[in-house]
């Protein structure tokens, strides 16, 4: 642990030191700590160990600040932050760390007593108020797409879901039928906002369909989007080569294209 040992020394030079990051608190470094997870889920995608490595590197580094913040005000250490953690990672796996280890170590059984776990430390945390929900720990700052995924793998979890994946198909065609029925309403503030409720729920059960099929959401949508920028980044090209400007084209010359990008790339 000497790497680990010289960075924590770094991060408090640097809170001593550093005008910016002497500056910086917990609710500053909000939007950093979020471009972080973001770069380093670049990485995985781009199967490079080099460029994860560094980004990990960069996510353990805002650890460090915010535990030494912490420690600064008399909060918390970052030796409570290990101590914390390894603490709930062993009282969360029985299966592997209990006195009577279960036998039965298969995935559901094991999420089945992780949530059981997790409710009751909640209790214990928050005894004489209201019952906790299940989807109470997931973070609402999570990106949409993904935040559903997790809420309906928890209902999942508790025997609240479609079972086979024609019931939640059969589900996303009923909400494009509200869709068409919010479509023919007078246009007005309401309708707006129905059409809204019915195009959030049109794509939760999209959602619900591709966690079916066992397909992140999440990393499907950013696979097509990514690959509309690229196509489109070919119409540029094709553009910029005719010596004229992209707005110029017209509507049916830039489908012709995409179609004829679409086709090459088959």
């Amino acid at each position: 642990m000497k790497e680990f040992d010289r960075l924590v020394e770094v991060v408090a030079r640097l809170r001593q030191d550093c005008p910016w990051d002497r500056a910086q608190t917990h609710e500053t470094l909000k939007p950093f700590m979020v471009e972080e997870v973001y770069e380093a889920i670049e990485a995985i995608d781009l199967k490079n160990p080099k460029l994860l490595c560094e980004e990990l590197g960069d996510q353990l580094l805002h650890i460090v600040m915010h535990a030494e913040m912490a420690r600064e005000k008399g909060e918390f250490t970052l030796d409570d932050v290990v101590k914390m953690i390894t603490e709930k990672m062993i009282r969360r796996h029985p299966h592997v760390f209990g006195d009577n280890q279960d036998k039965d170590k298969k995935i559901s059984k094991i999420w089945e007593k992780w949530e059981k776990i997790k409710q009751e430390e909640k209790g214990s945390r928050a005894q004489g108020t209201k019952a906790s929900s299940i989807m109470n720990s997931i973070p609402k700052s999570l990106p949409a797409l993904y935040r559903a995924d997790k809420i309906q793998n928890r209902a999942s979890r508790v025997g609240f879901d479609w079972d086979k994946v024609a019931g939640a198909f059969k589900k996303v065609h009923e909400e494009i039928d509200e869709v068409h029925q919010a479509l023919r309403m007078k246009k007005s503030k309401k309708q707006k906002e129905k059409l809204k409720e019915e195009l959030g729920d049109l794509m939760f059960s999209i959602v619900n369909v591709a966690r079916k099929l066992k397909i992140s959401a999440e990393e499907a949508l950013n696979e097509s989007t990514l690959k509309f920028g690229r196509r489109f980044g070919k119409i540029e090209e094709y553009a910029r080569q005719k010596g004229k400007s992209i707005k110029t084209l017209g509507n049916n010359t830039l489908n012709k294209l995409w179609e004829e990008v679409k086709k090459n790339e088959q």
